[in-house]
C-alpha cells in the first residue's frame, strides 16, 4: 500500500474522501433534476448520512470516521450534526440491500427463520446471522423484523488478500519454468 501523503492523517484522506464524494453527489443533483436549485436548497439542511464499516468495527473507528466526516465538512462538530451520522455494519446494509431488491421476498420465512448474510468484500469477508421473527414475542402481530442471531464476524480476506497469495503461489509455482536462473 503506498504511503499516505505527506502531513495528512488516515482521518484527514478519508475525510477529503467524503468530500468529494459529496461534491460529486451535489453535482449530480444540480446537473440531473429539474429545478436543481430549488431541490437542493430543500434537502441540504436535513441529510442524515449513513456510513457503512466491517462488521467488527466498534467504538475507536466509528469516532475516527466521525472525525473524517467533521473534516470533510458534511457535518458540524456539535451534538446535533453528530446526530446526522449513523453507522451500519456491512453485514446490515448487505441486508437491508437485499430486503429493498426483493431477493427474500420469495424467500417464503417464516416466524423463527433464519438468514445468513456473507459480505465478501475487497478487504473483509463479513458474516452475519439473523433470525426472521415478531419484534416482540409476547404480542405477536404483523411486526415481523430481523434480529441478530449472534455477534457479526469481519475476517481480513477479502479478495485483495486472496490476489495477493494467488500471485505468491503462482510466482512460486512457475518462476523458475518462465525464467530459469541458469
Amino acid at each position: 500500500m503506498p504511503p499516505l501523503p505527506p502531513n495528512k492523517t488516515v482521518v484527514e484522506v478519508f475525510g477529503d474522501f467524503i468530500r468529494y464524494l459529496m461534491e460529486c453527489t451535489v453535482a449530480y443533483i444540480r446537473d440531473t433534476h429539474p429545478n436543481s436549485a430549488q431541490l437542493w436548497e430543500s434537502l441540504k439542511d436535513s441529510i442524515a448520512f449513513v456510513l457503512s464499516h466491517p462488521n467488527g468495527w466498534e467504538g475507536l473507528e466509528q469516532s475516527q470516521m466521525r472525525q473524517a466526516a467533521v473534516h470533510s465538512g458534511i457535518i458540524e462538530d456539535t451534538k446535533s450534526g453528530h446526530a446526522q451520522l449513523t453507522f451500519i455494519t456491512e453485514g446490515e446494509a448487505s441486508l437491508h440491500f437485499a430486503i429493498e431488491q426483493g431477493v427474500l421476498k420469495n424467500a417464503d420465512l417464516k416466524d423463527g427463520d433464519g438468514v445468513v448474510v456473507v459480505d465478501a468484500g475487497g478487504g473483509t469477508i463479513d458474516v452475519s446471522a439473523y433470525i426472521y421473527g415478531h419484534a416482540n414475542p409476547d404480542q405477536p402481530g404483523e411486526d415481523l423484523v430481523f434480529k441478530e442471531a449472534f455477534i457479526p464476524q469481519s475476517y481480513f480476506q477479502g479478495s485483495i488478500f486472496v490476489t495477493v497469495r494467488a500471485m505468491d503461489y503462482l510466482r512460486g509455482a512457475f518462476f523458475h519454468h518462465l525464467w530459469p536462473t541458469d
